[in-house]
């Protein structure tokens, strides 16, 4: 069995169905669940925007491993560098008892690359992107050793291929400007080193360790009939080109209402009343679209607030309308609602584009067979993430 630790769900579906790709049966759990039911499990320790204990938070995701024989580990981190990756990585290390982690962030299959020590995406500066203004974790510098803020005990070096060694002690931050790149870097990972990074290197660690085994190539997402509720959860650009393009093509958008924006704490009231739009829509159409149409300003606890607004309304819309599939935008939005629901386990599927994952719910509580999507039924039912940053794929709105 692989296991993987990643700090957010979209992180943890989209490693999860990378191995999808190589044929192996894949599960997400957002709690950690002793399992020999798939060859790879991803566990979320839902620790990127909370305040966290290193070395209780990893602990607590491997420990129900411990008597499960374990090929290899892997660390997902975000893209780019947000979270507390470098007291995220140390503790790892120290439990897996290795000194060296492999940090590979890049995708250079999405424009996300690194040179000299600097991030890039599409060719800016990662420090004049969109992610600039990110709430909690806003990109000041495009430095990657800038970014990942490690404590001054924790060494930390940026190294391309050909100036690696092979004997640095702490985390290695990779140079990767390709693919190739990426094969290179799984030339240095071994029984002392942990492999941390994107999907991308898990795709290339992937390769090299299965291809013995055959690739089975893209798995077709599972078409499901009925109704299905959209969850818009970032307020990037992209996202909101994405929902204005729908709209045009006739499906409904319910916007957080203004009143219910400049709320906080929540007003249950202005909550029912989102719900009720939203209700009617789904009473005449079989997809719905939730969003935020607001402009959106740097602050961490605003963008709190509006996720845990959006969780409530998730929750009211469920307890009243069987919904089959629910797709989430962003991986704190999928958090906060997956929270409320009380969804902790997921069988994956395949993908609608790269990172954008279809999944099966497979349970409710740890231990009980429950779907949590508008209660127990006989149909199975679906959730469906990515990545806010992610762009949606055109065939999704069909």
């Amino acid at each position: 069995m692989i296991l993987a630790v990643a700090d957010d769900i979209s992180g943890a579906a989209e490693i999860a169905a990378a191995g999808r790709t190589f044929g192996l049966t894949a599960q997400v759990q957002i709690k950690s669940v002793a399992s020999l039911s798939a060859e790879l499990v991803v566990i979320d320790t839902d620790t990127r925007y909370r305040e966290i204990d290193p070395r209780r938070d990893i602990g607590n995701a491997l420990a129900n491993y411990d008597t499960i024989p374990v090929e290899w580990y892997y660390k997902k981190v975000d893209s780019v560098l947000r979270g507390n990756i470098s007291t995220e990585l140390r503790a790892m290390m120290q439990i897996l008892k290795v000194n060296k982690t492999i940090l590979a962030p890049a995708n250079p299959t999405k424009g996300r690359i690194i040179s000299n020590g600097q991030y890039f995406i599409d060719g800016r500066p990662l420090n004049e992107t969109d992610f600039a203004n990110d709430p909690d974790y806003p990109a000041t510098s495009s430095r990657v050793i800038d970014l990942l803020n490690a404590p001054s005990d924790c060494t930390v070096h940026s190294r391309t291929p050909e100036t690696c060694t092979g004997h640095e002690h702490g985390i290695v931050v990779a140079d990767v400007k390709s693919m190739n790149d990426l094969i290179k870097w799984t030339e240095y990972l071994d029984e002392y080193t942990l492999a941390a990074g994107g999907s991308d290197f898990f795709r290339a660690i992937l390769n090299k360790k299965l291809t013995s085994n055959g690739v089975s190539g893209k798995i077709n997402v599972s078409e499901i009939s009925g109704k299905k509720l959209f969850v818009c959860g970032s307020t990037s650009e992209t996202s909101r080109k994405a929902v204005t393009k729908a709209a045009s093509s006739g499906i409904p958008v319910c916007s957080m209402p203004d009143a219910l924006f400049k709320n906080t704490p929540a007003d249950d009231t202005l909550i029912n009343q989102w719900a009720d739009v939203v209700l009617k829509a789904l009473s005449t159409s079989d997809r719905v679209i939730i969003a935020i149409s607001q402009k959106t300003v740097q602050d961490s606890q605003l963008a709190e607030n509006l996720r845990n607004k959006t969780a409530d309304l998730v929750k009211k819309i469920l307890d009243t309308v069987k919904v089959r599939e629910l797709f989430i935008e962003g991986g704190a939005t999928a958090e906060a609602v997956l929270r409320i629901l009380g969804c902790f386990r997921f069988d994956v599927l395949a993908e609608y584009a790269p990172g954008v994952v279809q999944m099966r719910m497979a349970g409710r509580r740890l231990g009980e067979a429950r779907l949590c999507l508008g209660g127990a039924g006989k149909k199975e039912q679906y959730l469906t993430i990515k990545p806010g940053s992610y762009p949606w794929p055109e065939e999704i709105w069909n």
